[in-house]
């Protein structure tokens, strides 16, 4: 009986004294970080809260100053994942909540800022003039598409859309789309050859929803409607897509499928899509996708890659090259689908972005596209246009 008190006085006295070794492990990790944050020591900051942390030292201060430290050095991925780290023990806790919203805003991720959002007192959705219910942006873009094939016309294409808030975990994009190119046709040889036009007239509506699961993960689904006018015959086409979506520490996955109809051809294409920032923002980012498309009882696999990088003050590029066969492509979760009367070979694109101030954006998007004629054996060249302006509110 003896021999168990003593053991069990040795044990208490020893977990006081590992309390008290944490005790004064918070207390100096407390004082250090916060001295390094007050000289604005951010990358000395960012490796000694990585390595106390590592060693077993962890508590919501030193969390929320190696967060700012992340921010304040523009690398939102990393400032974001440790305010998610706090959020997932204390999902109230305001700072965190505050700066996960605009890191979450500078990566371009209305959803995930909005989200954030949801956790605000009233006084900082006031000031910052945000509600669950509202516009987000509205945008357009334009363009023509120029051919070295004397049987078929340029092109001409237009979209329109805007986003908005319906609640804050539930996002609404729509748009109306319009193409148009014309197909010149022969009907017998030679001088007395008749030449005659056929117009390929579409109409589009495309909405997609987006529900954010929590922090990490989100739901997409769009609906993709056509109504494609060819040689006076009026087509309707049907396409959904339903996918998930996860926002990791430099990386966001995605997976999705397509299904329904293009002009009575049952589709269904799968994708799988990577975007890589490797600096934390919008500086350099990558995005991979690979897709494999079932149609006319073929597969045909289809690659895309883009990578983008910040030029100068305001200026982004974004340079994109699309591999396989692009017949009925369907691309941007389901808003853009590729069904031309020509199938596209191989695509290169290279993007403009100007950021004009706070709210506006311009775009000049030029696409090169090795397409092949539907009718004759032969390949030819595409050359497109595009302006977009974009405004967010």
């Amino acid at each position: 009986m003896d021999y168990r008190k003593y053991v069990l006085i040795i044990l208490l006295l020893w977990c006081c004294q590992c309390v008290k070794a944490q005790e004064n492990s918070i207390q100096v990790a407390d004082s250090t970080s916060a001295e390094l944050s007050r000289s604005s020591e951010w990358k000395q900051l960012i490796a000694y809260g990585h390595q106390t942390i590592a060693n077993g030292t962890d508590f919501p201060g030193l969390r929320l100053r190696v967060a700012f430290a992340w921010f304040i050095t523009g690398n939102y991925k990393a400032a974001l994942a440790e305010y998610t780290e706090i959020l997932n023990k204390d999902a109230y806790n305001p700072t965190a909540r505050y700066y996960a919203f605009y890191c979450a805003q500078f990566l371009n991720n209305d959803l995930q800022a909005s989200y954030n959002a949801k956790f605000w007192d009233k006084d900082n959705l006031k000031k910052e003039d945000i509600s669950p219910l509202g516009l987000i942006d509205v945008g357009g873009e334009t363009g023509g598409k120029f051919v070295d094939n004397d049987r078929r016309g340029n092109g001409f294409f237009s979209r329109v859309g805007l986003t908005n808030r319906l609640g804050w975990r539930l996002q609404l994009e729509q748009s109306v789309i319009y193409f148009r190119q014309d197909v010149f046709n022969r009907v017998g040889f030679g001088f007395h050859a008749d030449r005659f036009t056929v117009t390929d007239d579409q109409a589009e509506y495309f909405a997609k929803l987006s529900y954010a699961l929590n922090q990490n993960f989100s739901l997409l689904g769009s609906y993709h409607y056509l109504n494609t006018k060819y040689n006076s015959i009026n087509y309707h086409s049907n396409l959904v897509l339903l996918g998930l979506k996860y926002a990791g520490r430099y990386v966001d996955l995605q997976a999705d499928i397509n299904f329904g109809d293009i002009i009575k051809q049952p589709i269904t294409q799968y994708n799988a899509k990577v975007t890589y920032y490797p600096l934390g923002n919008l500086n350099l980012y990558s995005i991979s996708r690979l897709s494999d498309k079932y149609l006319k009882n073929t597969n045909h696999f289809i690659y895309n890659q883009a990578i983008g990088f910040k030029l100068a003050k305001n200026t982004w590029l974004e340079s994109g090259a699309t591999f396989g066969s692009q017949e009925d492509y369907l691309d941007a979760d389901g808003l853009y689908v590729y069904n031309s009367i020509d199938n596209t070979k191989f695509k290169f694109n290279e993007t403009a972005f100007f950021q004009l101030n706070e709210h506006a954006q311009f775009r000049l998007i030029y696409t090169y596209e090795k397409k092949a004629d539907a009718y004759f054996p032969i390949n030819y060249n595409q050359n497109s246009v595009t302006l977009g302006f974009l405004w967010k509110f």
